[in-house]
C-alpha cells in the first residue's frame, strides 16, 4: 500500500536527519557559517596581499562569496520554510532539501578547485534549483511571494554568473556586486515594510500601549517607489548627481518610515533588533547620497558596507532568529545566544563602516570588525546548533 505524503515526507526527514527534518535549517546554519569563516578569511587575504581566489580577483570573490553565496542561502530558507504559507503542502525536507542544500554547498567549495566553466554552472545550479522548487509551488497556487522568488532566483542566478565572468574587470565586478546589494536592501525595505511594524504592533498591544505603528499603507508603497529608483541609480552610477539626489531624499522618506514604527518603545531584543537592522538601510542610503557628487564627503566603502554588514548582516540575522532559528525545546540558552550575536553583529557594522571614514584607523577598524563579525556568527550558529545537542530530561520509570 502506497504512503501517504504527509507519512512520506516524515520518513524522509527521519532518514535525512535532523538537519533537514526543517526546512530552513540547513540553510540558515549554512549561511551563518560561511559568513563566521568568510569574513575574517578575507580579511587575511586583504592584509597578506593574496591577489586571487578561485580564479577571481581576491576582492571579487569576497563579494560573490558574501552577495551571491550567503544572501541566496538565506533568502532560499526564508521563501522555502514559507511554502505552506502559500500553497498549503508541506514544506521542502528530507533528501530533496538535503540535495539543494549540497547545490549550495558545491556553488561555495568547487569554484575553488574547478575550471572556470564548472564553476559558472555551480554558480547557477542552486539559485535555479531554488526557482524550480518555487515554481513546483507556484503551479499548485500563485500567490504574490512565489512570484517574487520567482523573479528573484533567475536574476541571481544570471548576476551571479555574469560576476564570475567579468571579475577580472573590477568596474563591471562591483557594478555586479552592487546590483545584488541592492536588490537585498530593496527586498528588506518590502518584506520589512510589512514585518517590522506588524511585529511591533503585537509586542506593544500586549503592553497595553496605546500608539502602535500604522499599518502598511500609502506611505509606505510612496518609499518603494521612491527607493526603486534611488537603488537602481546607485548600483549603476553610484558617483552620480542622480544618486545624489534620489539616495538623499530616499534616506529622508526610510528615516520617517523607520521613525513611524515606533522602535524606542519596544522592549523585545528580537523585535528591536528588526529596528536595528532597518536603521542601517536608512544610514547606508544617507551615506551613498554623501558619497556621489557633488558632495562627495564620505567613501563610497562606507555606503557600502553600511548596506552590506548592516542592512543585510543585521537583518537578516534577525529575521532568521525570529523565524525560528533559535528556538525549539529547551531553546533558552540558544536565545541568550542569539541576542548576543545581533549585539555583536550591529557593533561590527558600525566598525566596517567607521573603518574609512576614521583616518590613520583603517586597518585596526577592519581588525576590529572582522573579530566581532566571525564572533557573532559563529555565536548564532551555536544557537542554531544547541536545541540539537542540548540533553533531554530523562523519563522517569
Amino acid at each position: 500500500m502506497p504512503l501517504s505524503p504527509s507519512l512520506a515526507a516524515s520518513r524522509s526527514r527521519s532518514d535525512a536527519g535532523w538537519l533537514f527534518a526543517v526546512s530552513f535549517r540547513p540553510h540558515f546554519i549554512g549561511a551563518s557559517a560561511l559568513a563566521a569563516a568568510a569574513v575574517p578569511l578575507w580579511t587575511w587575504i586583504f592584509l597578506t596581499g593574496v591577489s586571487e581566489v578561485a580564479g577571481m580577483p581576491a576582492t571579487a570573490w569576497h563579494a560573490h562569496e558574501m552577495v551571491f553565496g550567503f544572501l541566496p542561502a538565506v533568502m532560499a530558507g526564508y521563501l522555502v520554510s514559507s511554502t505552506p504559507n502559500w500553497s498549503g503542502r508541506l514544506p521542502a525536507s528530507g533528501w530533496p532539501l538535503a540535495a539543494l542544500f549540497a547545490l549550495w554547498l558545491a556553488g561555495r567549495i568547487v569554484p575553488l578547485v574547478s575550471p572556470a566553466a564548472i564553476a559558472v554552472a555551480t554558480d547557477a545550479g542552486f539559485p535555479l534549483a531554488v526557482a524550480a522548487v518555487l515554481l513546483r509551488e507556484a503551479r499548485v497556487k500563485a500567490p504574490r511571494q512565489s512570484r517574487h522568488g520567482l523573479m528573484l532566483f533567475p536574476v541571481l542566478a544570471a548576476a551571479a554568473v555574469a560576476h564570475r565572468l567579468l571579475a577580472a574587470d573590477p568596474q563591471a565586478a562591483a557594478m555586479l556586486a552592487r546590483v545584488g546589494v541592492a536588490v537585498a536592501v530593496l527586498l528588506i525595505s518590502a518584506v520589512g515594510g510589512r514585518l517590522v511594524p506588524s511585529l511591533t504592533r503585537n509586542a506593544l498591544a500586549g503592553r497595553g500601549a496605546e500608539r502602535v505603528p500604522e499599518p502598511y499603507g500609502r506611505y509606505d508603497v510612496l518609499v518603494l517607489a521612491a527607493i526603486f529608483p534611488a537603488l537602481a541609480a546607485w548600483a549603476v552610477a553610484p558617483d552620480h548627481p542622480a544618486s545624489a539626489v534620489l539616495m538623499g531624499a530616499g534616506a529622508l522618506l526610510q528615516a520617517a518610515r523607520l521613525a513611524r514604527w515606533r522602535g524606542w518603545l519596544v522592549r523585545q531584543a528580537d523585535v528591536a533588533a528588526l529596528h536595528a537592522g532597518y536603521a542601517w538601510v536608512v544610514i547606508g542610503t544617507a551615506l551613498a547620497a554623501l558619497a556621489a557628487d557633488p558632495l562627495g564627503s564620505v567613501p563610497p566603502d562606507a555606503a557600502l558596507h553600511a548596506f552590506t554588514a548592516g542592512a543585510i548582516g543585521c537583518m537578516t540575522m534577525a529575521v532568521m532568529a525570529r523565524l525560528g532559528a533559535t528556538r525549539g525545546t529547551g531553546a533558552r540558552a540558544s536565545a541568550r545566544l542569539g541576542t548576543a550575536a545581533l549585539a555583536l553583529v550591529n557593533a561590527a557594522a558600525g566598525a566596517r563602516v567607521a573603518a574609512p571614514l576614521v583616518d590613520g584607523a583603517f586597518v585596526e577598524l577592519l581588525g576590529t570588525a572582522s573579530v566581532l563579525w566571525a564572533c557573532a556568527w559563529g555565536l548564532f550558529v551555536a544557537a542554531q546548533l544547541g536545541p540539537r545537542f542540548r540533553r533531554r530530561p530523562r523519563s522517569i520509570s
